[in-house]
């Protein structure tokens, strides 16, 4: 190595704490659950660990970073296809989207926590068990006693509210 280089894991480390808030960001719009977010995370982790030798110094770390993170999350994904909500491609259209915004998610996943404190509570256990629990919409439904079309009408109220939560919160933090 030449002197005054810095090693490998400190320049590793360094790359990796700037694009980690993102790549995270990208796995939860992804997945939708935060536990197997941050299972992925580590994977992708480990193999951008380990295929580091494959980087090319100066080239975008973070575009290569998300690749593997989306590759991770897409294999999940066909792997677990009783947690999918989506067809294969709402999921490619969403991965485009959680690219291009996951650089400035983190400040929308603070505005989320935030939003998601406010909910009612019964649609806040409705929310912990389709994406804490990974229970599926027909479970659910009898487990609730409400019928599938009245979850799936609950569902995109309050995601649409919790939308419109974050889309506040974040444009109120943004004028402070």
């Amino acid at each position: 190595m030449s002197q005054g280089l810095p090693d490998k894991s400190t320049r590793f480390f360094r790359l990796y704490a700037v694009v980690q808030p993102r790549l995270y960001s990208f796995l939860l719009m992804v997945i939708h659950n935060s536990s197997d977010a941050e299972e992925l995370m580590q994977e992708t982790a480990s193999i951008l660990w380990e295929q580091f030798d494959r980087y090319q110094e100066g080239t975008n770390f973070n575009a290569w970073a998300i690749t593997i993170a989306k590759i991770k999350a897409f294999e999940h994904l066909r792997k677990n296809k009783k947690a999918l909500l989506f067809q294969k491609n709402t999921y490619e259209e969403i991965s485009v989207q959680a690219e291009a915004t996951s650089s400035d998610a983190s400040g929308h996943i603070d505005a989320l926590k935030h939003c998601l404190e406010k909910i009612d509570k019964s649609h806040s256990s409705l929310l912990t068990m389709r994406y804490k629990r990974n229970i599926s919409i027909a479970e659910m439904s009898k487990i609730t006693g409400k019928s599938i079309n009245v979850l799936y009408k609950t569902f995109s109220r309050v995601i649409g509210n919790l939308r419109k939560c974050i889309r506040r919160t974040v444009n109120e933090q943004g004028m402070i």
